[in-house]
């Protein structure tokens, strides 16, 4: 089947709360890559060249592009994606995805197969996949009823999905890479233990006396320091420092974690710091499931999910399933759900404005020997003011 475009449309962002509203949900990261590098690892094993669109919220498709870069950009791979808020704004025949279904390389190639232009697959009321001739006419005549495709239910799922698509997408980027350890320093001190899955490293360092165990994934400038412990699941994106244990936990860009704590079943966005001796609860005493806002996740397991530029305090302890704003500084026992922008010790919080937030994000980055992007400061206001506009609705 040929076609112009690949078009990925967000689920409900709320799901996915706090990352999405300052991440489109295409970008969220889950099985070591991006949402939609998995989609570009499956256009390139069918050969196949077409443009990359994501329809997201208009904040967010005017500020994201400037603030990150993507793993596979840093391999030099040549690939087109544009971020639009109105689907108006993309012509020509295209697959249009669901950011909710799971991006397994080999399901999407038996279920795309089986699919003729101008036919949709749905789970009730909900569009998983789309096949149209034009975006401009979106009618459809021929509805699949498919609700066995896996699908994302919210953030918990990343955690949930994160090391079987670490196992199962692997062999796609270890065939692009041509190795699985490449321009990296490893220490004969080291174990790499692939037992259970590969340890892809790419343009990183593991020090010695550190234990790293497959599944997972260690991308560029990504350091793991010495007696670090880092277990199946770990995903440490780009430019990230690693002390102490991590288990099946995403870590976004310029984010650090250099000392002796514990990150376990979490989802950490950019420009994070978190301070020794502190550790992400995962595991109720009543071994009970999880709820995240409210929702049974069915998760036994689940740590914090922590959004942009979140500064955590030395021996700070967050219960299992809690979230943690984007830009807030927290130090103490943290057992609620904390909003972006807030400054608290344990939950006794206050609101930082929006100077004093981006001024902290201009230190972070001079500490970090890196340059202050204006596009990364435009998009801290941009979602500073819908954290606003959202608390008053």
């Amino acid at each position: 089947m040929n076609f112009d475009n690949v078009v990925l449309i967000e689920d409900d962002y709320r799901g996915y709360y706090p990352i999405s509203i300052s991440t489109p949900l295409s970008d969220l990261i889950v099985g070591g890559l991006r949402y939609y590098e998995h989609i570009v690892l499956w256009l390139m094993s069918m050969g196949h060249s077409a443009d990359l669109y994501v329809v997201t919220r208009d904040y967010l498709a005017r500020n994201w592009r400037g603030t990150t870069e993507s793993l596979l950009s840093r391999l030099n791979l040549r690939y087109s994606i544009r971020y639009v808020s109105d689907i108006k704004d993309i012509s020509g025949s295209s697959i249009m995805i669901n950011t909710s279904v799971v991006p397994q390389i080999d399901i999407l190639n038996r279920t795309l197969n089986e699919l003729t232009p101008s036919t949709e697959i749905k789970c009730g009321d909900r569009l998983l996949i789309k096949v149209v001739n034009n975006t401009n006419d979106l009618v459809n005549n021929n509805v699949i009823d498919n609700c066995d495709l896996p699908t994302f239910s919210g953030i918990w799922s990343l955690i949930r999905w994160n090391t079987e698509l670490l196992r199962s997408n692997s062999k796609y980027l270890i065939r692009v890479l041509g190795d699985r350890s490449v321009n990296s320093d490893i220490s004969r001190g080291a174990i790499i233990d692939e037992r259970a899955g590969n340890v892809i490293t790419i343009g990183s360092s593991i020090e010695p006396l550190t234990y790293v165990k497959g599944p997972s994934l260690l991308g560029p400038g990504t350091r793991v320091l010495p007696h670090a412990y880092v277990r199946e699941g770990t995903v440490l994106y780009m430019d990230n420092a690693v002390g102490g244990e991590v288990k099946n936990s995403i870590m976004d860009m310029h984010s650090l974690k250099e000392h002796f704590s514990y990150l376990g079943d979490s989802y950490v966005g950019r420009w994070v710091n978190i301070g020794a001796g502190s550790v992400t609860s995962n595991l109720k005493n009543t071994i009970g499931n999880i709820r995240y806002m409210g929702i049974d996740t069915g998760m036994i397991k689940l740590g914090s999910i922590i959004g942009d530029w979140v500064k955590v305090g030395i021996n700070t302890s967050i219960m299992s399933g809690k979230y943690i704003g984007q830009g807030s500084s927290i130090v103490g026992l943290v057992r609620d759900n904390i909003p972006p922008f807030r400054i608290c010790v344990n939950n006794d919080c206050e609101k930082l404005r929006i100077d004093k937030v981006i001024e902290i994000y201009r230190r972070f980055a001079e500490l970090r020997r890196m340059s202050v992007n204006e596009n990364e400061i435009s998009l801290i206001r941009a979602v500073y003011d819908f954290s606003l506009h959202e608390a008053s609705s």
